[in-house]
Formats: structure tokens, sequence, C-alpha cells
């Protein structure tokens, strides 16, 4: 499976009917119906792209915030105003673009849930990339459960409760990847 399909495939469905489903706003949004082949897979492309963009944007906002405040920790109110402004934007900014991108296509009623988007997206990676993240997201969901307890403050506490969701929740998408590999 291409980086692409891996990438979106929590983004987009076939429903009853065959039809092709994509989902721009994930479990956040309404689906839109695609009229054929070729808008999924341009669809696809800029959806793509634009994951990507937003993975890069935040990695590098808080590289420089990193550089320039410190460790999220010991933030204060300005590096968490520009923090969240940067996010606000990049929200925005996704929206807008879905808006203009969906424009003219017919809403489809069915929203996907959480549990299948996960899913989806855990059927899309490639078993090696799985494997990794079942070896290593339960150590850092374990290392944040410590992390709470060895420095408890409310910040600290706040990321600490951040990285066991997603560890744990990794963990689980990894687990039920490989095991429906092995399954089907």
């Amino acid at each position: 499976m291409s980086v692409k399909d891996m990438l979106t495939a929590a983004l987009f469905k076939r429903d009853e009917a065959g039809r092709t489903v994509m989902y721009p706003n994930g479990i956040a949004g309404r689906g839109y119906f695609l009229p054929d082949a070729a808008a999924e897979q341009r669809m696809r492309r800029i959806l793509m792209w634009m994951v990507i963009g937003a993975g890069l944007y935040g990695g590098l906002v808080m590289q420089v915030l990193t550089l320039r405040y410190g460790q999220v920790p010991d933030w204060t109110g300005e590096p968490w105003t520009i923090a969240l402004s940067a996010l606000a934007v990049l929200g925005i900014g996704y929206r807008l673009i879905v808006r203009r991108l969906t424009r003219g296509l017919a809403l489809a009623n069915q929203r996907m849930g959480v549990l299948e988007g996960l899913r989806r997206q855990a059927e899309a990676m490639p078993r090696w990339y799985l494997w990794c993240i079942a070896v290593l997201a339960p150590p850092l969901a374990a290392g944040s459960v410590w992390w709470m307890a060895a420095f408890a403050s409310i910040p600290n506490c706040l990321i600490g409760l951040a990285g066991t969701l997603l560890f744990g929740v990794a963990t689980a998408q990894a687990v039920y990847g490989l095991r429906h590999r092995s399954l089907s």
C-alpha cells in the first residue's frame, strides 16, 4: 500500500451502494460522495499533502517554541498563546481548504465513527510499522503514567494524561491491525 493510501485510509470508504465517500474532516465532519475514481485519486493526493503539511507545520512550530522557550512543562503564557494560535490558524486554514474542495459535492448522511476511522487506518498501515508501534507505544504509555506520578503538577499531569491516551490508543490500533492481518 502506498504512503498516500496509508495516510488517507481513514478519510475514505465505500458505502453500501459502492460509492466512494470522502471524510475530509475525519470523524469531526460529514462525508461527501465523490463522482468518480479520478476525483477520488485527486482528493487522496490533496489530502495526503494536507496531512503531511499539517505534520510539518506542527513539528516546525514545536521546534521553534521549544528552542525559544524551553521544554513544554516550563512554558509560561506567551508560548502557550503562540502554540494555541498556531493550532487555530492550522485548523481554520484546513477547514477553508476543505470547504473549497467539497464545493458542489453531494453530502452523505452517514458519519464515520472514531473506532471505524482507527480500524480503517490500522488496516492500511504496513505490518512493519504496526510491529514498531506495538513494541514502542506500551513503554511510552507507561512512561507517561510514571511522568504524572513522579512530577506531580497540573501541567505535568495533563501532559502525562495526553501521552497515556495517545500511546494507549496507538497500542490498541497496532494490536488490532496485526490481529486483523493474521486473521485474513
